[in-house]
């Protein structure tokens, strides 16, 4: 059906407000803020985004929290901040907590880094699972950190450039000019424009890597990574260890007045809000359908490109800065087979000391079951089939015995998936 005058004069009547055109400023901030820090934090893209995109108000918000996050100022020449402050992601999430095989160190919680590679290995495919009685499973991930990162390094992952958005925001500010329509045309203008010079000064940030330095002839750093039913277990250098349990992530920029910058944007941005709340309703219904067809395109490339945020960081600490190291997971069916097999990998010299920090249990069944556990661990081929009972149980109860031979059975378990798994790494 042809369109009539009468519905053209009624698209380009400046008296009808489109509600959602005016308030594009309140929404769609976190994905705006993640697809600006993929590209130009973890990314630095050299296409700037110059397009119109929704959540200038908290964006404008975020902004200001980052210019005021100066948490490793005095570590580094410069401004140096959080890079997650951008994104509200510094979820103080507390860390897996870390337990050294061979110094005895013990770090309660670490950093993001060591939340990153566990996330990780929960997505590996387990190559081995223990056979025998399944009580509270445990996946055991052994990670083989044969690469040791500098102590500081500046990571770079690419990124896509946003052709799409720009040709949306250009065409749809074209048409708000074919029409007339100049208070539209300047607010999708208004908000490319404010856009870009966010990326701008986002992108003269450094991202950096640092780690803390070690000490001559410190011992191998192996450990374990535990939270919840996973355990990653880390094989390598002090400082390649180290790069996971103390390995921090910030933004360093040259000067005061780069990071000054982000204050400017962020002042740029409230202000974009602001007048497009105003001046938008002042334009035609159908140069608000245009400036609204601009934010919906921009919508969904940030949408897209938050969706690959948390995947593109991963990225970073996996492959740019742990260079892949080689891992394998195991799934063990009970928290006695778990130790058990993670006694095997580590080789601690105080294995009964750390039986009983991984399992505390003091009770006498307890107690001979890691006596007996250390003891054969020491034999190249340990066993512990339950032939005859083992000294100084004589005078345990039947009850006791059936659950010490329990126990035992589910160290044999441990013992035969280790063998199996210990050519593999």
């Amino acid at each position: 059906m042809p369109i009539s005058v009468q519905s053209i004069m009624t698209l380009n009547n400046p008296s009808i407000a489109f509600l959602p055109a005016a308030l594009a400023g309140f929404v769609g901030a976190d994905d705006t803020a993640d697809a600006l820090t993929q590209s130009y934090v973890y990314g630095r893209r050299n296409i700037l985004s110059l397009y119109n995109s929704p959540g200038s108000y908290g964006v404008g918000r975020l902004l200001k929290s980052l210019a005021r996050s100066h948490f490793w100022d005095g570590l580094h020449a410069g401004a140096s901040i959080d890079p997650d402050a951008f994104t509200q992601a510094v979820a103080k999430t507390r860390g897996p907590k870390f337990t050294a095989a061979f110094s005895g160190t013990s770090i309660e919680s670490t950093g993001e880094i060591a939340n990153i590679l566990a996330t990780h290995c929960k997505n590996l495919p387990i190559e081995g699972v223990a056979e025998g009685r399944v009580t509270t499973p445990f996946a055991v991930t052994i990670a083989n950190l044969y690469h040791t990162p500098s102590s500081e390094e500046h990571p770079t992952l690419k990124a896509n450039a946003p052709f799409l958005p720009i040709l949306a925001s250009v065409g749809a500010s074209a048409a708000c000019a074919a029409i007339g329509d100049w208070h539209c045309f300047s607010m999708i203008v208004l908000g490319m424009f404010c856009n870009a010079a966010t990326s701008t000064a986002l992108r003269t940030g450094d991202l950096t890597f640092t780690r803390p330095n070690t000490t001559p002839g410190a011992p191998a750093g192996d450990g374990f990574l535990e939270i919840g039913n996973e355990i990653v277990v880390l094989q390598g250098s002090e400082s390649a260890v180290g790069s996971v349990t103390r390995g921090r992530f910030s933004l360093r920029f040259p000067s005061e007045k780069a990071l000054g910058r982000l204050a400017t944007c962020a002042t740029m941005s409230t202000f974009q809000c602001l007048a497009q709340l105003f001046i938008v309703p002042q334009g035609t219904l159908l140069g608000q359908l245009f400036f609204v067809l601009s934010l919906a395109i921009a919508w969904l490339y940030n949408s897209f490109m938050a969706s690959a945020a948390k995947k593109a960081k991963a990225k970073v600490v996996v492959d740019d800065v742990l260079k892949t190291p080689s891992m394998q997971r195991y799934s063990l069916g009970s928290r006695s087979a778990m130790a058990v097999f993670l006694m095997q990998v580590l080789k601690p010299a105080n294995v009964e000391e750390q039986l009983a920090a991984l399992i505390p249990n003091k009770t006498r069944v307890w107690t001979a079951w890691r006596q007996i556990v250390a003891r054969r661990l020491r034999d190249e081929k340990p066993t512990f089939e339950a032939t005859v009972r083992p000294a100084g149980t004589e005078n345990f109860s039947p009850e006791e015995s059936t659950l010490l031979h329990t126990l035992l059975g589910d160290a044999q378990a441990a013992v035969n998936v280790y063998g199996a798994a210990r050519g593999r790494y």
